[in-house]
């Protein structure tokens, strides 16, 4: 049915005035316009609304009770539609979480080219990162910490959606700067995981396990070093001061201090990002992002 909005406020402005001359007034309307819009609207309906009487007096009749009773709420639905319509968006941000101490590498890739992909159909986002200790990278998405997840192993969590990325880094391994393989500019990644290696248990093992090289021999071989440390500013401070020794990934070589050594691991599996949504998260600007995410290319600018 073409039911006009329109015809239908002005029936229930009719309807509370209880007078035709009082109801045009109140609608900048003559009293015969405002008869011929009430009879426009019975012929849409199909049903007799008001009974006219002499000097603008009407009934209305029950068809026209029953049709004002359902017509309230639908329309101030209109209105609110309307005025949504016509709101300036508000804004709202987006939290990218990165595993706390590599938001260097975030800023390494394309950050504005992200911000902008997602700007395209979502003008009212913005992007901000947010260090998630190790500990926390599984939980941050459920928990709502953040709202995207760029890291470097998938999320093990049956709440959470990753999706693996093109873009892949080389791992390198860190001693400190007295440790006997200072000087060694290179080695087998076999060999380097042999050497007691730090890690942090209460990190879940998609993370931790790739650090510590679990890809290269078993966890019962492995000469594991437990520490507490829950970003990777910490790990490093402690590889400059123990025996033990890290791995990490290449980009991170050129911010090690002066007390600590970068290691070239020859053979070592490629690390692959990945980038995580919460499973119920529907907002298009989140799926926009993981999308800008999978387009880009395959390595760190």
């Amino acid at each position: 049915m073409d039911l006009d909005l329109g015809l239908v406020a002005n029936f229930l402005v009719l309807v509370q005035e209880r007078h035709y001359g009082r109801a045009a007034v109140r609608l900048h309307l003559t009293s015969s316009a405002l008869t011929k819009r009430i009879q426009r609207l019975e012929g849409q309906v199909g049903v007799t609304l008001v009974e006219r009487g002499p000097a603008g007096v009407f009934a209305v009749t029950s068809a026209g009770r029953r049709f004002a009773t359902a017509a309230e709420p639908l329309i101030a639905q209109a209105n609110a539609a309307r005025d949504s319509a016509r709101a300036a968006p508000a804004r709202y941000t987006l939290r990218v979480g990165v595993p706390a101490g590599i938001g260097a590498l975030l800023r390494r890739t394309d950050m504005t080219g992200l911000a902008r992909e997602v700007r395209r159909n979502f003008p009212e986002a913005r992007l901000v990162s947010r260090d998630v200790p190790f500990p926390a990278l599984t939980r941050c998405l459920p928990e709502h910490r953040v709202d995207v997840l760029w890291t470097t192993a998938p999320v093990r969590h049956p709440d959470v959606d990753s999706y693996p990325l093109t873009m892949t880094t080389e791992r390198i391994g860190v001693v400190g700067a007295r440790h006997p393989l200072a000087g060694a500019e290179a080695m087998n990644v076999e060999d380097f995981s042999e050497q007691p290696i730090l890690y942090n248990p209460a990190g879940a093992d998609e993370w931790m396990s790739q650090f510590w090289l679990g890809d290269v021999r078993p966890r019962r071989e492995a000469r594991l070093v437990e520490i507490d440390a829950g970003d990777l500013t910490h790990v490093l401070r402690q590889t400059a001061d123990e025996t033990a020794v890290m791995t990490t990934v290449a980009e991170m070589a050129p911010l090690l201090g002066s007390d600590l050594r970068a290691v070239t691991l020859t053979g070592a599996a490629p690390v692959v990002f990945h980038a995580a949504r919460r499973r119920t998260d529907r907002r298009g600007a989140v799926h926009a992002l993981v999308e800008a995410f999978q387009a880009l290319g395959p390595r760190l600018s």
